[in-house]
């Protein structure tokens, strides 16, 4: 018989919880029953170092970190937005933290050399961890950040050809609150597995995304939140899954097992069960067939994330004009006319003229793409 591991994966991260409660008492059950446990660190666990100037910066007590062992978790990515929001101090803290307690932390490093994949082997089945992040990072040299460039990571897939049975690449990417993968991203999940890659952990947008099994590999393009503050902060989507992925040395065993969940307003999640569970899993297997089939153009996409995106980044400029100055007020009318922005509000006018053509937002217990 040959061997076979269970790997779980789940979303962002914080550790805060509003009641002083462990974030994960109510799923612990479920993240336990693993041979590996991944997980996104949206945080930086440590309670010094140089802020950044931004609108939203998240960090926590490195102590924090025994709740990711009491868990069980084997790997995190800190390969994400928010790795610098305490500066090289804070950031080598949260590697410490990491580190110091027997947790793998991908896509990043203490030097300024970008950190290389890393092997775990479990049951006689190895897999190569690597971690990448889109966004400007205000990190001087001293450490680095993965950043997600095509071309780096070829080249690290190519370095594990051969030196393990599986690599699983975590991706923190896309926009924000939205329930799809732009056509950009499933090309580039496509051209990963098809230059040898076997897991594709997308997370940053807050909401889960399709689930796409696609030549022998598999793509999440976002597990959403697994435990975070669901107010923060433009009321996040409640609603995320734990994905569990069997895996033989030859490959993906079977179907992937999803568990629905629900993050409450104290930031801690549970198992959606019931009617709420039914529809989560109905919802992820409608906008994972829309992936699938091809039906995520770029006019659909931009039509979906447009209010949201351009809600959020004009807070964001707000914020910094009032913080720094006339400074940003410039940076943002440079903004105002890039094409990503006309693309959007392209789609702000596509979606007036043709209202409900994209989803709206769905609410714990609400049907399946209402």
């Amino acid at each position: 018989m040959e061997n076979e591991i269970k790997l779980i994966a789940a979303g962002d991260i914080w550790l805060r919880t509003e009641s002083n409660r462990h974030p994960f008492e109510d799923v612990q059950h479920l993240l336990k029953d693993k041979d590996i446990l991944f997980g996104n660190l949206e945080t930086t666990l440590s309670e010094t170092g140089e802020q950044a100037e931004k609108h939203h910066v998240i960090f926590i007590s490195p102590d924090t970190a025994r709740y990711l062992v009491d868990a069980g978790f084997d790997v995190m990515s800190v390969a994400n937005n928010h790795s610098g929001d305490l500066g090289v101090e804070g950031f080598k803290n949260t590697l410490n933290a990491l580190e110091s307690r027997g947790i793998l932390a991908i896509g990043g490093s203490a030097t300024e050399n970008r950190q290389e994949p890393v092997i775990l082997e479990k049951n006689g089945i190895s897999i190569g961890f690597a971690g990448y992040t889109i966004g400007k990072l205000a990190l001087p040299r001293d450490v680095s950040v993965n950043r997600l460039v095509e071309e780096d990571i070829l080249k690290d897939i190519a370095s594990l050809a051969g030196r393990c049975d599986h690599i699983a690449v975590s991706l923190h990417w896309g926009a924000e609150m939205a329930y799809y993968p732009s056509p950009e991203q499933i090309d580039l999940a496509h051209r990963l597995i098809d230059a040898g890659a076997t897991l594709i952990l997308g997370h940053h947008p807050h909401t889960m995304q399709a689930i796409e099994r696609y030549r022998g590999g598999l793509i999440a393009y976002s597990l959403g939140m697994l435990q975070f503050e669901p107010r923060w902060p433009h009321n996040l989507s409640r609603e995320a899954v734990i994905l569990s992925v069997n895996l033989q040395n030859d490959g993906v065993v079977g179907e992937c097992g999803v568990t629905p969940l629900i993050v409450e307003d104290d930031f801690v999640p549970h198992v959606a069960e019931g009617a709420t569970g039914e529809n989560i899993r109905n919802f992820l297997t409608d906008i994972s067939r829309e992936v699938t089939d091809g039906q995520i153009t770029e006019a659909r996409w931009f039509e979906e994330i447009a209010p949201v995106y351009m809600k959020m980044n004009f807070e964001s400029y707000r914020y910094r004009i009032r913080h720094n100055g006339p400074l940003p007020l410039l940076e943002m009318g440079v903004w105002f006319f890039t094409p990503f922005c006309l693309k959007c509000f392209a789609g702000l006018v596509r979606r007036a003229l043709r209202p409900g053509s994209a989803p709206e937002r769905r609410t714990p217990g609400s049907g399946a793409g209402n």
